[in-house]
């Protein structure tokens, strides 16, 4: 999903990669919400991904099932998440992608499957705190996305992963309902070579993968305007009733479900600009 420079409505605003990041970070998200009871009434509900996201709240910390953190990288997750903020929202986040993370965090999609650590454990403590502090300090959403814009480009280097797993990546996000062996045949090697070489560096098998990004689409559509048969359709799924067991299995529950509360009147602003952004895959409750 392509986004210009900037797009924003009060409180969040999304950016672009740019320079010297487009083939690294999908997009930034600043979240601005400085009233403590406001922010606190919120659920953040975040769907399985196979993005990497690091985040940083320069306010209070966030609290999941994990317990609470200011500074995380989230790796590719396959299960669903709710979030609760316990103050003042403030934070910048970073959806890196999938087949160029590593250049950037310097390790493997594998290290962190299911996983959320400690920023520090990364980029070191004092590299933490020193980003922490310059969030908190800046004036406005532009300037905080580019100190972290900043400290990205600081840190990029080769990518360290197999280049097979990385095209098998590419090829399944373009078509996410592709059988495992018309891609092991499009990479010209047998099937369970193909399996072994992209769980070694994502630590998901290929198919997996491909549910996980295929569920992501299909959201997408549906933020986008269609309904659960069209979005099925659409999709690659063989019809409504296969969509809904794939969404039960990774999220907990049917789709209806878990997008109703989303449509809550005084939520549907922030939603309506997450349907249009990258960051799809979250809702405000």
């Amino acid at each position: 999903m392509t986004l210009p420079n900037q797009h924003c409505t009060a409180g969040t605003q999304f950016f672009a990669a740019g320079e010297g990041l487009d083939g690294i970070v999908e997009s930034f998200c600043d979240v601005d919400l400085a009233d403590a009871a406001i922010a606190r009434a919120r659920t953040i509900k975040v769907l399985p991904t196979t993005s990497l996201v690091v985040i940083v709240h320069y306010r209070a910390p966030m609290a999941s099932q994990r317990g609470t953190y200011k500074r995380t990288i989230n790796g590719m997750h396959t299960r669903a998440a709710a979030l609760k903020p316990c103050g003042p929202l403030g934070a910048v986040l970073v959806r890196l992608k999938a087949d160029a993370a590593d250049r950037v965090l310097g390790v493997r999609p594998a290290d962190l499957l299911d996983a959320s650590i400690e920023l520090s454990d990364i980029f070191g403590d004092g590299a933490a705190a020193r980003l922490e502090a310059q969030l908190a300090e800046a004036g406005s959403a532009a300037a905080r996305v580019a100190c972290m814009r900043d400290f990205l480009r600081t840190r990029t280097g080769p990518g360290r992963l197999d280049p097979l797993a990385v095209q098998a990546m590419r090829v399944i996000q373009r078509n996410p309902s592709i059988s495992m062996r018309r891609l092991a045949g499009l990479l010209d090697i047998g099937e369970r070579s193909l399996q072994r070489r992209f769980k070694a560096e994502t630590g998901a098998s290929a198919k997996q993968f491909a549910r996980i990004e295929r569920m992501q689409q299909a959201v997408a559509a549906h933020r986008a305007g269609l309904d659960w048969a069209g979005v099925a359709h659409a999709s690659g799924f063989t019809d409504q009733a296969h969509l809904i067991r794939d969404f039960r299995a990774l999220a907990g529950v049917p789709p209806e479900a878990f997008c109703r509360r989303a449509a809550a009147e005084r939520v549907q602003a922030w939603n309506t600009e997450l349907a249009a952004s990258d960051f799809y895959n979250t809702f405000i409750a």
